[in-house]
């Protein structure tokens, strides 16, 4: 393993290493220096030094019956509520991809007694008929490497991180403004023409007051800060949807400049083009949408995971269904698949796997088990063991030492852009920030919370931001980028967290919350949320149809363009 990547692998756990340590890891193995990676979470260590790898100076022929003894004590750091309990495990990292898909029917056998005759299928599934192809785009590949290599702690989170970050905001969504027929040509906010009609400006909202008669916004643009003023009673403004609008959002505004306060007689989102055509592709092949798999914890429903397992080798007591399972060529896996350790108050009561590593290897022998001409795209949640702080990492190659093997498994950023087949471009994205939308925006609770994410879904494509006000989601800022804004219109939003499954359509964008394969929990109840587990949506590719498939009473249901 070269040294860039050395340091990005420690990194993914916020661990630092030390350039004597650097030089022992080296000369070792990759797979040795994921067993130091596992000790080192485990003993919570955030510093590794070259007298921690004492015993590793050379590579030893010989599997050694211990990781390593201790680390210095320096470099222990214990949290609340975070025990994560490591043990070797007895992974042969040299076991060959045949016997990789021969424990496939393994897994599904002990999991569900489940017998699939893989090679002797009368009926093919649509992968092994045409190829199937999952690919990265362009522009966001640099994002996921960036993620992955961590470049984010090579910079410290001080004014001149945020002031960069924001600056890229407000020039990204900017440009995106300006396809806005009023507002091709913007003003800095310190050349603002007074007196003259139809006059267009953009800026970060800085503060707003509701007024008796209006809205007073705080605006800036980099060059000055001004005021301006929305008349509650203008025509063609939906009062209630601007008072909406968060901090840090960036907004159009049309009107007349007067004596230090502009008077908008238009308020323009970034948002979606209206005249976007949908995008379709040349075959006859479904995207399988899930998530929230939740692992480990006792509320999971495994007698409805277990008839997605058959679903997907057409193995269930419905024949309609199992001709529909040979035509899903994708899977797209929307973060916490795990239940994780250590993430509300009282998890653990509800925890049947213990450890972050019980519940990847559950996990691992999931994957696995899949079909392997399915093609799978799998980004983490707020639940899953790589930091909180969004953009999120990829989940760990350590922990997932099998599926990480397979040719068909992409373990991506949260969010990561995916283009499947080489047609359908799919925003992936967990959904921590729809917590906050429900919690602080009055309109979105007006028009249903937590019962509609699709109007929580559309906000954030009218914003053209993720995570819109400063602390909605923890994120760490990029300097001169933030990837958080949507920067690319696609032609499918996916989010999951709050277990609710819906499909709406905004615009161009067809928007889905998948499903859960766990039922309420006491905290979920809490939150006000209300889950709607065991449901699948499939979007065909070929042309554009939607099929929502209930695995409690295995049906197929229609589902048509809901515009909102």
């Amino acid at each position: 393993m070269k040294k860039e990547d050395i340091i990005t692998e420690f990194l993914k756990y916020n661990i630092l290493v030390t350039k004597e340590a650097i030089d022992i890891l080296e000369k070792l193995s990759d797979d040795r220096i994921y067993d130091i990676i596992k000790k080192a979470v485990s003993e919570n260590a955030v510093i590794i030094n070259k007298d921690d790898l004492v015993e590793y100076k050379e590579e030893k022929k010989e599997n050694s019956k211990g990781i390593l003894s201790f680390f210095s004590n320096e470099s222990r750091k214990y949290e609340e509520n975070k025990e994560i309990n490591l043990k070797n495990d007895n992974i042969d990292l040299n076991i060959s991809m045949k016997k990789i898909l021969e424990r496939k029917e393994d897994n599904l056998k002990i999991k569900n007694e489940i017998t699939v005759e893989i090679h002797n299928k009368k009926e093919k599934r649509i992968g092994e008929e045409i190829e199937t192809n999952i690919k990265l785009l362009d522009d966001q590949t640099k994002k996921i490497n960036i993620l992955k290599k961590f470049d984010i702690q090579k910079n410290k989170a001080d004014i001149s991180s945020w002031v960069s970050y924001y600056k890229s905001r407000l020039n990204k969504i900017k440009k995106h403004l300006k396809e806005h027929g009023e507002l091709k040509n913007i003003y800095a906010l310190d050349k603002i023409p007074e007196n003259e009609e139809n006059i267009g400006i953009a800026g970060m909202i800085y503060d707003k007051k509701i007024k008796e008669n209006g809205i007073l916004y705080v605006i800036e643009d980099g060059n000055k800060v001004i005021r301006v003023f929305v008349n509650k009673n203008k025509e063609d403004i939906d009062f209630n949807l601007i008072k909406s609008i968060p901090l840090d959002s960036v907004i159009g505004f049309v009107g007349v400049y007067k004596k230090g306060m502009f008077f908008a007689d238009q308020v323009i989102f970034p948002d979606v083009p209206m005249k976007k055509p949908k995008t379709y592709g040349n075959d006859d092949i479904y995207i399988a949408f899930t998530g929230d798999w939740q692992i480990g914890n006792k509320y999971a429903i495994d007698t409805i995971f277990d008839r997605f397992i058959k679903f997907l080798y057409g193995k269930t007591e419905n024949e309609k269904l199992n001709e529909l399972s040979r035509k899903i060529g994708y899977l797209s896996i929307i973060g916490d698949v795990v239940d994780g350790v250590g993430v509300y108050p009282e998890q653990e009561k509800e925890l049947l796997l213990k450890t972050y590593e019980q519940q990847y290897q559950k996990m691992d022998e999931y994957i696995v088990s899949m079909p392997e001409d399915l093609k799978i795209a799998i980004i983490p949640g707020n639940h899953d063991i790589p930091r909180l702080a969004e953009p999120q990492p990829a989940l760990p190659r350590s922990f997932l030492r099998q599926s990480y093997q397979l040719k068909n498994v992409y373990y991506l950023s949260n969010p990561s852009y995916v283009s499947f087949h080489d047609s359908i471009t799919t925003l992936m994205y967990h959904g921590y920030v729809l917590d906050w939308l429900v919690s602080e925006i009055p309109i979105l609770r007006e028009r249903g919370g937590y019962e509609n994410p699709g109007e929580l879904m559309k906000f954030l494509l009218m914003l053209r931001l993720i995570a819109p006000t400063h602390g909605a989601t923890p994120y760490m800022p990029y300097f001169d980028e933030d990837p958080l804004v949507i920067d690319d219109i696609p032609d499918i939003f996916h989010t999951g967290h709050i277990h609710r499954a819906s499909y709406d359509t905004y615009r161009s964008v067809d928007m889905v919350n998948s499903s859960t394969f766990q039922d309420t929990t006491p905290y979920q109840k809490e939150l006000g949320h209300k889950p709607l587990p065991g449901i699948i949506f499939l979007r065909n590719i070929k042309d554009g149809s939607v099929l929502a498939v209930n695995l409690n009473d295995l049906t197929i249901h229609n589902i048509r363009d809901k515009i909102i």
